[in-house]
């Protein structure tokens, strides 16, 4: 697929402005055009607003339309004309054809999300698996009845009865410890995962949102981790259920206990005290009913709300990432997630404007397609699985054995690039801009298998690490990605960091993570800048990161593939510099750009 000579537009400052409640968009057209329109939905009417040529570089003409914003997202596509041939540019590519509104591009009106956030990177934590309070490593010799003592250097077991209560002993001052670590690395943002009490270690069976978890350290763990962060600008986010609680949780109790109580109205039961609804049907996790006024009040409406609380008071956090949001408020014909959603966004404002800060971040966790939950103020980014992670794992993947695909017993599906780049056009064109680049780029998370292990060997890792520091949205890596750990499932890639053991760390995959989030912090072009695709194949992604006037280039390939060749006026790039090639990929300058590999790399080239 060849992109070169395509229109273009996106949501990036180079394309979008706006001012007075209208909206400037801008398009950039190759070979010109006879008439370009942005078409934009009014109340459910579309409305064909004409474009006017604004510059020439080239054969090149950008064309801009002043469009006025609409109350809550303004929907808007391009209709190319020549001659009596239209082209529809939406935000999934150029087509030939009529297309449905469902790829439009979408400005939202109102407030922007945290502006840091797009220029950030993230680094997850499970608690329990990271680090000690001390250098010890065998089993624990204090825990609690329901858990299963581990030595740190035992393997978590897969998918199972016993999954959930291994427990290897980490703690908050543990993550403290070895802040410097992440330092060293590059990223900004620690983000943990449930840290209340409960009866796993995974704790998402929370029993109170009230204190830490005595066995991470309580309440003065977490407020010393937040303060240790943020003396070295770090910050940090922490992990809420905002679907369920656990069955031990002391509002279920209550519940149970009276069904007239204003926490019996907090869940769905079915058949009190025994009967209720649950997440994916596991008991343990009761699900929560956002038809409950108190419910909300708790959860994020009070100024002593779980959400409120801990955003607040000294060495607060700096976010959220709402667990299973896709979920929260939605039970059968019940659908209240947008709403709920909406409130927390405007929550999350209030507090922020009340203690002076630069503004909280709201991630949802979000497996599927995202969009349709994200056409309005509601959360600020999505955990992209669908429009970035899975992608990236079914072009790189090697089939290994064992290694399960979204809790299927089915084997990895295999793409090429191609596949690869036509599933991230398709998926990403329903969230808007503001959305994608808050969102987060992962390869391994806790809920899926290692991408060492997805994709095989430390090549074709750092692929996929240099397509996730450069594609639009915040780099996200789980713990121990870095130096190459291991997990066959979301349970097995819980291994605990081997501190203790650096003689087994991938030391090439350390520098190339460090190496590649440093290039990100220097150029601005990767945080907020926009995309425009140049060309895949089976073997390679290309593609141009642009703002202002800087222009990135970026080349992935896994294995082998023709000569690519460029001429620089074609790209917009008038002054070319490699800046960074990693794995068996090459690039060459002379008035045009030529990109090979003979196996899994990449090269990055910078232009203005």
């Amino acid at each position: 697929m060849k992109f070169v000579h395509d229109p273009h537009h996106d949501g990036s400052p180079d394309h979008v402005g706006v001012e007075d409640g209208r909206a400037r968009l801008r398009v950039r057209v190759p070979g010109g055009a006879d008439a370009v329109y942005a078409r934009v939905v009014e109340d459910g009417e579309a409305v064909m607003l004409p474009a006017d040529p604004v510059r020439t570089a080239g054969d090149v003409v950008w064309f801009e339309a002043a469009v006025p914003q609409r109350p809550v997202v303004t929907d808007y596509r391009f209709a190319i004309v020549r001659g009596n041939r239209y082209t529809w540019l939406d935000q999934e590519g150029a087509h030939g054809h009529e297309v449905t509104d469902a790829g439009d591009f979408r400005l939202i009106t109102g407030p922007q999300p945290p502006a840091w956030v797009a220029g950030t990177s993230v680094y997850q934590v499970f608690p329990d698996r990271f680090a000690r309070d001390d250098d010890s490593v065998g089993p624990p010799a204090e825990h609690p009845d329901w858990a299963l003592p581990r030595s740190w250097d035992d393997e978590p077991a897969g998918f199972g009865e016993t999954a959930a209560r291994e427990y290897f002993g980490g703690t908050l001052d543990g993550v403290r410890r070895r802040l410097d670590h992440l330092a060293g690395l590059g990223v900004e943002v620690v983000y943990l995962t449930p840290v209340f009490p409960a009866r796993s270690t995974h704790r998402y069976d929370a029993s109170t949102f009230s204190e830490v978890d005595p066995l991470l350290g309580g309440d003065r763990a977490l407020r010393a981790l937040a303060r240790a962060a943020h003396e070295r600008g770090m910050r940090v986010m922490g992990d809420l259920t905002t679907n369920h609680t656990g069955d031990a949780h002391e509002w279920f109790v209550t519940a149970r206990e009276d069904p007239g109580s204003a926490e019996a109205g907090f869940y769905l039961f079915t058949d009190h005290p025994d009967g209720y609804v649950s997440w994916m049907g596991v008991p343990s996790l009761p699900k929560l009913d956002y038809s409950s006024a108190e419910l909300r009040r708790r959860v994020y409406g009070a100024d002593d709300s779980v959400l409120v609380d801990w955003l607040t008071g000294p060495d607060p956090l700096d976010g959220w990432r709402v667990d299973v949001a896709n979920m929260t408020g939605r039970h059968g014909a019940q659908d209240l997630n947008r709403e709920v959603s909406g409130e927390i966004a405007a929550r999350m404002r209030e507090v922020d404007a009340q203690r002076g800060g630069d503004g909280s971040w709201l991630l949802a966790e979000h497996f599927h397609d995202a969009g349709p939950d994200t056409h309005h103020d509601g959360w600020h980014g999505v955990m992209n699985y669908a429009g970035f992670t899975r992608p990236v794992w079914t072009w790189l993947n090697t089939a290994p054995e064992g290694v399960r695909y979204m809790r299927t017993d089915s084997p990895l599906p295999r793409t090429g690039a191609e596949e690869a780049v036509r599933a991230m056009r398709a998926t990403n064109a329903g969230l808007p801009w503001r959305v994608l680049t808050h969102s987060v780029n992962a390869l391994s998370t806790h809920d899926s298998a290692r991408f060492r292990s997805v994709v095989g060997d430390a090549g074709r890792q750092r692929v996929g690490v240099a397509a996730q520091v450069t594609l639009p949205g915040v780099p996200f890596l789980f713990a121990g990605d870095e130096i190459g750990l291991e997990g066959l499932d979301g349970e097995n890639a819980r291994r605990p960091m081997p501190w203790h053991r650096p003689e087994t760390w991938d030391r090439e995959t350390l520098d190339a993570h460090t190496r590649l989030l440093s290039l990100r912090r220097e150029l601005p072009a990767l945080q907020t800048g926009g995309l425009r695709w140049l060309d895949a194949g089976p073997h390679h992604m290309t593609f141009l990161r642009t703002l202002g006037g800087q222009v990135v280039l970026v080349h992935l390939a896994d294995g082998p593939h023709e000569t690519l060749s460029a001429a620089c006026a074609d790209l917009d790039v008038s002054v070319v510099e490699v800046l960074l090639r990693g794995g068996r990929a090459s690039a060459r300058t002379d008035g045009k750009v030529e990109l090979d590999a003979d196996g899994p790399g990449y090269v990055i080239v910078v232009g203005r």
